[in-house]
């Protein structure tokens, strides 16, 4: 049975309702639904069930209605919409924790707020693999300590509950062990979270051009002519690339006495 409680995309539950359609009516088609709705043409319709178009409000009662939903449904699929569009991290927050309090009881453990907050924060990152430096010690002083970022003990205890709660770290004793290799977000997807942590390592990067000797850093930019059909092709290359230098040079826990961060920039000069 769909219910729209499983769902923290509202394209994802577009989709999966469409899909539902069909198997109970065959001749059910997007252009007929998107004639329902009052669309001129199927095409916006198939752009939000593909998430390449955010939800408009004003398709919101009406997709309501298609779906005859009741008002606990309504009320949480209009927060998802809001979800989809809100473009800071407060809204982002705010219409998330929303739909924690209106959610059944057993979905309110999926928590979007979190997940948004650990891939927008790169410090969760940051320590997740200072967990596994020799001579760790989980106490939030020492933490502070070792990071080159100003950051208050607060923050530190928030993210290290987010990263027990999420799974990635475990206590045990008064160790922390770190559950998981690496985490990669999908490639190419259009995400807030992802945007804003890419900005936030570009921020941290400019900044340690002062601060750190050449000695213990590596910055490099050059600019080249390309074919634009190579482009995937570039990227995967840059992928590899980064996969390489950890497999080679990444140590298992206790061995590392540093934490570093690799960046890799690629993008457009001209228009």
């Amino acid at each position: 049975m769909l219910t729209i409680f499983n769902y923290q995309d509202p394209a994802k539950y577009l989709s999966d309702a469409f899909e539902q359609k069909r198997l109970k009516n065959p001749a059910f088609s997007l252009r007929s639904w998107a004639m329902q709705l009052g669309m001129k043409s199927h095409g916006p319709l198939h752009a939000m069930l593909k998430g390449q178009r955010n939800i408009p409000k004003k398709y919101v009662p009406l997709l309501i209605k298609s779906f005859k939903m009741e008002k606990k449904e309504a009320n949480y699929f209009e927060a998802l919409v809001d979800l989809q569009r809100s473009k800071s991290i407060e809204e982002k927050e705010m219409y998330s924790e929303r739909l924690r309090a209106m959610g059944p009881k057993e979905t309110r453990e999926v928590s979007e707020v979190e997940a948004y907050k650990f891939f927008s924060e790169p410090m969760h990152g940051f320590i997740l693999e200072l967990s596994q430096q020799k001579g760790f010690k989980s106490t939030l002083g020492y933490i502070k300590s070792k990071l080159i970022q100003n950051t208050n003990l607060k923050s530190i205890e928030d993210t290290l509950a987010r990263l027990e709660s999420l799974g990635l770290l475990i206590k045990e004793g008064n160790k922390l062990v770190k559950k998981v290799q690496h985490i990669y977000t999908t490639k190419d997807v259009m995400n807030l979270a992802v945007r804003e942590y890419h900005k936030k390592l570009c921020l941290l990067a400019s900044e340690q051009i002062e601060n750190q000797s050449v000695e213990t850093r590596e910055y490099n930019g050059v600019c080249f002519n390309i074919r634009k059909s190579d482009i995937p092709k570039i990227k995967k290359s840059l992928r590899e690339l980064s996969d390489q230098v950890i497999q080679e040079y990444e140590v298992g826990e206790g061995e590392g006495d540093e934490t570093y961060q690799l960046n890799v920039h690629f993008f457009a000069l001209t228009k």
